[in-house]
């Protein structure tokens, strides 16, 4: 997790020639008290696994008994269990969001070490576990967009409020431990502050970690598997908005070859401005236009990917039109010499792949939107054969979207908004939630 968190703080951003505002924000997303509520609890489930990760610095303290003291140490502490019964998410209007993990169980496990500090200078060691029961804590988290240090990156801050818990309790085993076990309300008194700090720290940090992930933070670009010279732009174009009971994030979503960052299709003028609370579902992705059509533009010019080898070439970007039921592309076709002009109407379909990044140390979602043609208007022999062509190609030049582990794509829904001229994919969040 602390890797994790770090990786975030550097900014390795490329070298984009402009920095992205709200007006520049060509894809949005879109969630909700309830399906913030249900991605935390999903990741303070997970958190477990990172968890064992984290390095718990020992805690060692003294126990004065009066005619000799004996020096405690507590050491390996690492976290074997960790559940939380509930998870509870305030979003108020345009303030700070307050989250609070509550009635958590968490047992962490233990080497003990025991040294008399006077004669006879006994000394004993053995294992022992901290079981915590009804913990909670609150807190609250201010997620803001960094414009400064690394512009279009997200700042996750999230603030230790409160920590009570029910009951602690530490059993020793091993060696003589049925003695010291004696001495245990003493040990307790002892640790107790350090053992809070150190629950409180892996549910804060917790917390910052989902909540990025939540966000689809990587801040910066998402890279083509089939192209990898293409990107999307993934920096955040704004601080997130906040109203009563659900929250937005704007990205620019813009597509770039690598190293011509310079080449800007996508402007403001194409982008309308958008309605973000429109469906009762607790995600909304929001995907524009312009957004699409500043794809084609860059698999186009870059890649001439619509184009088929040895019969048609697409001689001008294509574009795309939203109406209420389907989605129509418009291309320009030359063939022997002929130029035309073909409709070619369907609907969004999504895939999501499990990408590995480029040393394959670490995956992620990414889910690909693209359209599946099967009407047209145009010359019918060359339209089914650019109907043919087109649903190949583009099923990897196209545009596609970061998502976490904790969405099922599959159970989201498309929606053709032509006012907006926008495209909504909604849904749920899984019930259950997923394994990591």
């Amino acid at each position: 997790m602390m890797l994790f968190l770090l990786a975030l703080q550097e900014c390795n951003a490329p070298d984009y020639p402009n920095v992205v505002h709200a007006e520049d924000s060509a894809f949005a997303f879109v969630i909700t008290q309830k399906g913030m509520e249900k991605y935390i609890q999903c990741g303070m489930e997970s958190a477990i696994v990172f968890a064992t990760q984290m390095n718990i610095p020992d805690l060692d303290f003294d126990l004065d008994l009066g005619l000799t003291k004996i020096k405690f140490v507590l050491s390996d502490i690492n976290f074997a269990n960790f559940h939380v019964s509930k998870v509870q998410v305030d979003v108020p209007d345009d303030n700070p969001m307050s989250g609070a993990a509550l009635d958590a169980n968490i047992e962490l496990k233990l080497n003990w070490k025991f040294q008399q500090s006077s004669y006879p200078y006994v000394s004993d060691q053995g294992q022992g576990q901290i079981l915590i029961s009804g913990a909670n804590l609150r807190v609250v988290i201010d997620i803001l967009c960094d414009f400064i240090d690394c512009p279009g990156h997200l700042k996750v801050d999230v603030h230790r409020a409160s920590l009570d818990f029910n009951s602690l309790q530490i059993l020793l085993s091993g060696g003589s431990s049925w003695i010291y076990q004696s001495l245990i309300d003493l040990v307790i008194n002892a640790v107790q502050d350090s053992i809070c700090d150190i629950i409180s720290n892996v549910l804060v940090n917790g917390m910052t970690g989902i909540m990025n992930s939540m966000l689809q933070s990587n801040g910066y670009y998402e890279e083509y598997a089939a192209y990898p010279d293409i990107i999307k732009d993934d920096r955040f174009a704004a601080n997130t908005v906040t109203k009563r009971g659900y929250m937005t994030v704007q990205y620019s979503g813009y597509i770039y070859k690598f190293d011509t960052l310079n080449d800007q299709y996508i402007n403001r003028s194409l982008l309308n401005a958008r309605t973000f609370n429109k469906y009762n579902k607790e995600l909304s992705f929001v995907l524009s236009k312009a957004g699409f059509d500043n794809s084609f533009y860059i698999f186009h010019h870059y890649h001439d990917v619509y184009s088929k080898p040895g019969s048609f070439k697409v001689v001008e970007a294509p574009t795309i039109d939203f109406f209420n039921v389907q989605a129509v592309l418009n291309l320009k076709i030359e063939k022997e010499g002929v130029q035309q002009e073909i409709k070619i109407a369907g609907m969004p379909k999504l895939r999501t792949d499990v990408i590995h990044n480029k040393t394959g140390a670490s995956t992620h979602n990414v889910t690909q939107i693209f359209f599946e043609f099967q009407q047209y208007e145009g010359e019918m022999s060359l339209a089914e054969e650019v109907i043919l062509w087109i649903n190949q190609v583009i099923q990897h030049a196209n545009y596609q979207i970061a998502n976490t582990p904790f969405m099922n794509m599959s159970l989201m829904d498309f929606s053709l908004d032509p006012i907006e001229r926008v495209v909504r994919l909604v849904g749920d969040n899984p019930d259950e939630c997923p394994k990591i």
